[in-house]
C-alpha cells in the first residue's frame, strides 16, 4: 500500500494475464453449459410437443374411416393420413414413429380415427388391429325409415335414434339445407360403416356424398331452374318411385314438370306410399283420401319434402325432363309406362291395360 498525492491510501493489487485467462475460461464454461441447457430444453420440449402434443389448429373431431392395406409402407400410410386431414405435418409423424420405435408396428385394417389426435395417440391406435367395417349398400329409392332398418340389421345402430337424427333441425341447419328432414339427401350408395359409428357420423357421410353428386352434375343446372334444391330433390324422389326402366326417367320427369306448369294435381303414387303405415303395397281408393300435405291427390304442387332418397339418374332427370307434352302415364305391368297427352288417350290406355291385366289374372288362375 502506498499514499496518493492527496494523502489517501491506495491498495496495490497485481493482476497477471494468468488471472484473466482463468476468469475467461470459467465464463466460457458457464456460457457453454447454459447454451447446452437451452438447446436440450428446446429439444426436449420440441420432441414432447411433436410426439405427445395436441394439434396446433382446432380441427373437427368427427371420426374419419380409413383402410390400411397389407404391405403399405410408412410413407404410403403417412400420405393416406395426410390426405384425410388426420396429420398436420408428415415429418413430425415420421419422427414420432421413429422416436417411439413404432415404424413397423402399424397394423393393416379398417380404422375410425379422430382428427384431433396427437401423433402418439394416432400411432397407439394404429398399432392395434383396425375395427372391422361393414360394407353396407343403400338402394336407390329407400326412405330414411328403410335405411334405419337396414343399419340396425347390418351394424346394430338404434333405428329410433337414427330417425331422431334425420329430423334434427340443428343438424339439418349445419349442412345449410332448407328441408324438413334429411329425407332425400341420404345419398344411396355403398359405404363402409362401423358398429360404433353414431347416427350423425353416418348421416354426415351420406350427405357429403349427396353434395359430391350435386356439385358434379347439378350445381350449374339448378341455377337455371325455377325450383329450389329441396323442390328438385322432392321431384327426383317422386321420379325415383315411379321409375323401373331407367330410360323412362326423363319422360316421367316431363309428366310432372308439365303438370306443375299447368297447376294440375300431381297425383303421384309414391307420395301416397310415403304416408301409409304398412307400405309399400298396392294402393286403394281409401289411401288417396288420407289428409296429409304429402298427398298429391288432394293438395296441388310438390309435397313439403322428398318421399325417398333418389339416385343420380333421378336427380339428373329432375333437372332435364324430355321435351314432350305428356301429362299422364299409367303402368303397363312390365316395368314401363304408357304416356299420354290428353285425358281421353290416358283413359283409353288405362282401359286397355286393365283388360290385359284381367286376362293375365284369369290365365294365371286356370287349373293346369
Amino acid at each position: 500500500m502506498y499514499l496518493l498525492k492527496n494523502g489517501l491510501p491506495r491498495l496495490h493489487t497485481r493482476y497477471t494475464p494468468k488471472h484473466f485467462v482463468k476468469n475467461n475460461i470459467k465464463i466460457s464454461a458457464l456460457l457453454v453449459v447454459f447454451l447446452v441447457w437451452i438447446v436440450l430444453s428446446f429439444t426436449v420440449a420440441k420432441t414432447y410437443l411433436t410426439v405427445y402434443g395436441s394439434p396446433d389448429e382446432i380441427r373437427p373431431s368427427e371420426k374419419v374411416p380409413i383402410t390400411i392395406k397389407t404391405g403399405m409402407t410408412l410413407n404410403q400410410i403417412v400420405d393416406l393420413l395426410h390426405d384425410r386431414s388426420l396429420l398436420q405435418n408428415r415429418n413430425d409423424f415420421i419422427f414420432a414413429a421413429d422416436f417411439l420405435d413404432l415404424e413397423t408396428e402399424i397394423q393393416a385394417g379398417q380404422y375410425l380415427l379422430t382428427r384431433s389426435l396427437s401423433n402418439y395417440e394416432l400411432l397407439k391406435q394404429l398399432r392395434n388391429a383396425g375395427t372391422a367395417a361393414k360394407f353396407v349398400t343403400i338402394p336407390e329409392g329407400f326412405t330414411s325409415r328403410q335405411i334405419a332398418g337396414k343399419l340396425q340389421k347390418e351394424i346394430g345402430l338404434d333405428s329410433s335414434e337414427f330417425m331422431s337424427c334425420v329430423h334434427d333441425a340443428e343438424l339439418i341447419n349445419k349442412y345449410g339445407l332448407d328441408a324438413p328432414s334429411f329425407e332425400g339427401f341420404l345419398f344411396p350408395d355403398s359405404y363402409n360403416f362401423y358398429p360404433d359409428m353414431s347416427c350423425d357420423e353416418i348421416i354426415d357421410q351420406m350427405v357429403r356424398r349427396f353434395y359430391e353428386i350435386y356439385d358434379a352434375f347439378m350445381q350449374e343446372q339448378i341455377y337455371e331452374s325455377d325450383l329450389s334444391l329441396n323442390e328438385l330433390v322432392t321431384l327426383a324422389s317422386i321420379i325415383q318411385g315411379e321409375m323401373q326402366d331407367a330410360t323412362e326417367a326423363p319422360l316421367i320427369s316431363a309428366v310432372y314438370h308439365n303438370r306443375l306448369k299447368r297447376r294440375m294435381l300431381l297425383q303421384a303414387d309414391p307420395t301416397i306410399q310415403y304416408i301409409i303405415k304398412n307400405g309399400p303395397r298396392r294402393l286403394y281408393n281409401g289411401d288417396l283420401e288420407i289428409d296429409s300435405p304429402y298427398n298429391t291427390y288432394k293438395y296441388s304442387g310438390l309435397p313439403p319434402g322428398p318421399v325417398s332418397n333418389p339416385g343420380r339418374l333421378a336427380l339428373e332427370a329432375s333437372l332435364a325432363p324430355s321435351d314432350v307434352p305428356h301429362l299422364f302415364m299409367v303402368a303397363k305391368g312390365d316395368g314401363k309406362h304408357a304416356f299420354s297427352t290428353s285425358l281421353a288417350d290416358h283413359l283409353r290406355a288405362k282401359t286397355r291395360l286393365d283388360s290385359l291385366r284381367r286376362v293375365v289374372a284369369r290365365n294365371k288362375n286356370k287349373p293346369r
